[in-house]
C-alpha cells in the first residue's frame, strides 16, 4: 500500500480508503470480513457516520474494527444546524464513538456541511465547542468538513483555519471542486476524494477514459482511481466498496500507483478539458430548455449522449437511458420546435434529440 501526507496533521493515509456507506444491510459478515481484509492490505482510512444505510453503517463497521482502531484514521461524521449545540453535537460524538467501539477518533467532519452554516458552526455554544472540547480531552484528533457546497466556497471554508481536512466529490467526470482542491494542497489540508468512480458509473466500460491512462489501465474503474491518484493535492480516494472483489480490484490499482505525477496529471487534465469541451458543442445542459410540453427531459437525455459519444461509455448510457421514464426519452419528442429559441447555443435540439434516440434507443 502507498501512503501520502494527510494535509499537515502529521498522519500518513493510505492511497486508498474505505467509505462504509454501501455495506449490505443483510450481510453483517460480509461488511465485517471487507473492513477486515481491507485493514489486512493496509488500508487505515474508514469514513463513517451513524446515519448511512438506514442507520446501521457503524453498527456494520465497528465489528472489523474490534480491538484494533488505535493507529487508523476512523471518521466520524454528524450535520449541524441553527438548533445545534455544544451540548447535543457532544452527546452525537459519544454516541458515534459507543456504536463503533472506539475510545478515540481521528477525524470528526461536520457533514454536509456549506459555507451559509458557518455561523451555527462558530456561534457561542455551537458545535465547534464541542469539537474544540472533544480534542482537548483526547477523544478526537482533527476536524474535517463534508458537503456539496460551490467550491468558491469551501474555498472560503478551508481558508478559516478551522479544518485539516475536507470530503468532497472528485473524479473524471466531475472536477469541479479542482481549484478547491489546489489550494487545500497550498494550505496544508488534507483532501478526501469520494467517489472517485463516480458512485460505481465509472465501473462501465469506457475505452477512451482507459487510453488515455499512461501505459493504459485494465478496467475504466482502474483509470478512475489512477486519475484521482495522480492529483498531487488528493490526499486519499475514498470508495465505497461493498463486494471483496471490488476492495481487491481497488486494492490492486493502489498498491501498482508509483506516485503522482505532475506531468501526467496535467496532461491527464488537458484530455478531460478537451473531452468536456467536446460535450459542450452538444449541450452545456443549462437547462433553459427543460419546459418541454411534452415532458422529454431534454439536458438528462444530452447528458446520456454525451456519457455515450464523447466519454465511450456507451452501455451504461444506454442501459441508463432504456430505464427513463417513456415520455422523458428522447424518442418522444413530437419536434414542435419550442424548445430551439430557448437554446442560449443556439443547438439544432430536434435533430441532436434524433441522434439520442439512434445511439442509444
Amino acid at each position: 500500500m502507498q501512503y501520502r501526507n494527510l494535509g499537515k496533521t502529521g498522519l500518513k493515509v493510505s492511497a486508498l480508503a474505505l467509505g462504509c456507506m454501501r455495506f449490505d444491510p443483510n450481510n453483517p459478515e460480509l461488511a465485517e470480513q471487507i473492513v477486515d481484509t481491507a485493514i489486512a492490505a493496509g488500508v487505515n482510512y474508514f469514513e463513517t457516520t451513524r446515519g448511512y444505510i438506514a442507520g446501521k453503517c457503524q453498527h456494520l463497521t465497528a465489528p472489523g474494527l474490534k480491538g484494533r482502531s488505535r493507529g487508523l484514521i476512523v471518521s466520524g461524521k454528524t450535520g449541524i444546524n441553527a438548533e445545534t449545540t455544544a451540548d447535543s453535537y457532544r452527546a452525537e460524538i459519544d454516541l458515534q464513538m459507543q456504536i463503533l467501539g472506539v475510545d478515540y477518533l481521528e477525524f470528526y467532519q461536520v457533514g454536509w456541511f456549506s459555507l451559509a452554516m458557518m455561523e451555527f458552526l462558530t456561534k457561542k455554544g455551537g458545535a465547534l465547542e464541542a469539537l474544540d472540547k472533544a480534542r482537548s480531552e483526547g477523544l478526537i484528533g482533527h476536524i474535517g468538513f463534508t458537503g456539496h457546497d460551490l467550491p468558491e466556497n469551501f474555498t472560503k471554508c478551508i481558508e478559516t483555519g478551522i479544518f485539516d481536512s475536507f470530503t468532497v466529490p472528485y473524479n473524471m467526470l466531475n472536477r469541479a471542486y479542482a481549484p478547491t482542491i489546489k489550494r487545500a494542497g497550498a494550505l496544508g489540508v488534507g483532501v478526501i476524494a469520494m467517489c472517485p468512480v463516480a458512485g460505481g458509473m465509472l465501473a462501465s466500460p469506457s475505452p477512451q477514459l482507459q487510453q488515455f491512462i499512461s501505459g493504459g489501465a485494465k478496467t475504466t474503474a482502474d483509470a478512475a482511481l489512477r486519475f484521482v491518484l495522480t492529483n498531487p493535492d488528493i490526499s486519499t480516494a475514498c470508495s465505497g466498496m461493498n463486494t471483496l472483489e471490488m476492495l481487491r480490484e481497488n486494492l490492486e490499482t493502489a498498491n501498482n500507483f508509483h506516485g503522482a505525477n505532475a506531468e501526467d496529471f496535467r496532461r491527464m487534465d488537458a484530455i478531460l478539458d478537451e473531452l468536456h469541451s467536446l460535450g459542450e458543442r452538444f449541450c452545456t445542459m443549462c437547462g433553459y430548455c427543460k419546459e418541454c410540453p411534452q415532458g422529454v427531459d431534454i439536458p438528462g437525455n444530452f447528458h446520456l449522449y454525451n456519457l455515450g459519444k464523447v466519454y465511450g461509455m456507451t452501455d451504461w448510457a444506454r442501459a441508463q437511458y432504456a430505464a427513463k421514464e417513456a415520455g422523458k426519452r428522447a424518442d418522444a419528442c413530437i419536434q414542435c420546435g419550442k424548445c430551439e429559441p430557448k437554446c442560449p447555443n443556439n443547438l439544432p435540439i430536434m435533430k441532436q434529440l434524433a441522434k439520442v434516440t439512434k445511439t442509444l434507443g
